[in-house]
């Protein structure tokens, strides 16, 4: 009787492994366009794509609401100290003036 729960056990594990393998060669792909969103021209503009796109995409920028200056600066120092983003002090002020004008409330 062992015998037989033991082959039961085993036949079973074949099938079902044979089965969910199978399933594997029907996985299908998609292929999606690349939309590449584009900043606002401006002073900083490169810096803004060279260091925000290590990251995430600069779509994330375009997304947000008007933020004042003071906002910026907080997003983009959390960015530094919480996130690890490799900004220079210099950099980040060319970053959020850029943010600002372009991407800010208007005051």
């Amino acid at each position: 009787m062992k015998k037989f729960i033991l082959l039961t056990i085993i036949i079973f594990v074949v099938v079902v492994g044979f089965s969910y393998g199978g399933s594997q060669d029907m996985v299908t792909s998609i292929n999606l366009p690349t939309i590449r969103t584009e900043l606002k021209p401006g002073d900083g503009r490169e810096k803004v794509e060279e260091f925000c796109n290590i990251c995430h995409s600069v779509d994330y920028i375009t997304m947000q609401p008007k933020l004042s200056n003071a906002q910026w600066t907080a997003t983009v120092n959390k960015m530094i100290k919480v996130f690890g983003a490799p900004v220079s002090q210099g950099d980040a002020e060319i970053i959020v003036n850029y943010l600002t004008t372009s991407y800010g409330a208007r005051n």
